[in-house]
């Protein structure tokens, strides 16, 4: 059986096909009692790519197959079944007549193939690669169970949809998600990589699937999404990065359109084709500050305004940031304003003159004593009406209506609403921020910075 093995491992590799080795086949090879078999055959996996995330058995299968204990012979075959049934391989190749028998039981019998059958059909095989934010799940196509009701409206708009997803999903096509009870989805962003848009040159990331379910509409999930998106393209250097909506889809381009989308074209099926760059090009624009952020990103931003040090407590820290908190929160992706890149600040500051585009330097106190995240201004309220902040700031904020209520009993407030520009991977500390100018010591309110310490805050972003 060696020979045909070679000979299949061989066509695999010249047609350009990839071989993936199941995780749960180690547990086999850690059983070996024969001390010189096991060290060869640990070497001949080594030699293949792991299974990526391998998916779980479906429950249904115990009343079928039974239930095997924990890492037994049965509990192995039926992890391999699993990654045949969830479409993360076009097939299993096994000479095992029980995984055979077993698959025959679950409706695989012809997706699970002896060597001989495998290099007969390896011309009918394909697999590609595609290529990590707190809420979201960074996964596979194949690690989506394809019966999820979330799917169903896919489905309505688009009639090969069934065909294109299970290819999605044989391509271990990469894509985001946001799990609701019973892992069912809540939001879901299928991507993949391509060359140049409507005739732009420049690596270029498409939104497939883009869509938050019904049912969690409110939460802001769709700007959840687009955070782990934005990340994404920033870490990996795209030029551009597009989505398709039919035009009765309103409230998703108007989302898209909020975050610099722009409508560039139509599809051949009528569909808009909303286009985003990620670099301002050659050409010079003539954008504020706001308006080129918009534009191009996060994390693009410019420094031609004045910028400022806000000082913002760790428990709202928390909540208003929970990308930058090092503790994941019990329930990720529950509040509106932490999912959301636009959101909103509110204090009792006496500053006046914070202009749209500035730069806003949130500096987490009493903790940290560093600054973490960077915003850009969006507007500003000054009001002791809570009525009026509440209606103006929507679901930024962490306050509720009673928060802000007590908080204007004693005067006015100030609203930044502003935009989640970038969370710092390394925070800048107090220390550095007072050597270099931007701060004389701890901040008590928000501070201007001076300009010989907003030219070194360019330099340290990298801007």
């Amino acid at each position: 059986m060696m020979e045909p093995a070679t000979r299949l491992v061989r066509a695999i590799e010249e047609a350009g096909y990839q071989l993936f080795i199941h995780p749960a086949i180690k547990v086999d090879v850690e059983r070996d009692r024969d001390e010189a078999r096991r060290w060869l055959r640990e070497l001949l996996l080594g030699k293949y790519l792991p299974l990526p995330a391998a998916p779980p058995v479906p429950t249904s299968w115990d009343e079928v197959l039974g239930s095997p204990e924990l890492h037994s012979n049965d509990w192995v075959d039926h992890q391999l079944l699993a990654a045949v049934r969830s479409n993360a391989v076009g097939v299993l190749v096994t000479e095992d007549l029980r995984i055979h028998r077993k698959a025959k039981r679950v409706g695989l019998k012809e997706r699970v193939v002896t060597v001989g059958e495998a290099l007969s059909m390896v011309q009918g095989l394909r697999a590609r690669f595609a290529r990590p934010p707190p809420a979201v799940e960074f996964t596979f196509a194949h690690d989506v169970d394809a019966e999820d009701p979330f799917l169903d409206s896919l489905r309505g708009d688009y009639p090969s949809f069934d065909g294109w997803f299970r290819r999605c999903q044989m391509d271990h096509r990469r894509c985001w998600v946001v799990r609701g009870q019973g892992r069912h989805l809540a939001a879901l962003c299928l991507i993949k990589d391509e060359e140049g848009v409507l005739g732009h040159k420049g690596r270029t990331l498409k939104l497939c699937t883009f869509k938050v379910a019904p049912a969690h509409q409110g939460r802001r999930l769709g700007e959840l999404l687009l955070k782990s998106v934005f990340e994404h393209v920033s870490k990996n250097g795209h030029d551009f990065i597009y989505v398709t909506a039919y035009e009765r889809q309103g409230a998703l381009i108007a989302m898209f359109e909020d975050f610099g989308f722009q409508v560039e074209g139509r599809t051949e099926s009528g569909e808009l084709v909303l286009l985003k760059r990620m670099r301002a090009g050659d050409a010079p624009e003539v954008l504020s500050p706001l308006d080129f952020h918009v534009r191009h990103g996060p994390p693009a931003m410019k420094f031609d305004v004045p910028s400022f040090i806000i000082p913002i407590e760790p428990r709202f820290h928390h909540l208003l940031f929970p990308d930058a908190d090092s503790q994941l929160s019990l329930e990720p992706g529950i509040h509106p304003f932490g999912n959301g890149l636009r959101k909103a600040y509110l204090c009792r500051a006496l500053i006046r003159q914070i202009e749209p585009g500035a730069s806003l330097l949130f500096y987490l106190s009493h903790s940290q004593k560093a600054v973490t995240v960077v915003g850009i201004a969006e507007q500003t309220l000054v009001s002791a009406d809570a009525e009026e902040i509440a209606a103006t700031v929507g679901k930024r904020t962490v306050f509720s209506l009673r928060d802000m209520q007590t908080l204007c009993s004693n005067g006015e407030v100030l609203a930044i609403l502003f935009r989640q520009a970038a969370i710092l991977k390394e925070p800048i500390p107090l220390s550095d921020l007072c050597r270099h100018g931007v701060l004389n010591g701890p901040p008590q309110s928000i501070t201007t910075v001076q300009p010989g310490g907003r030219e070194w805050l360019r330099q340290r972003l990298g801007l």
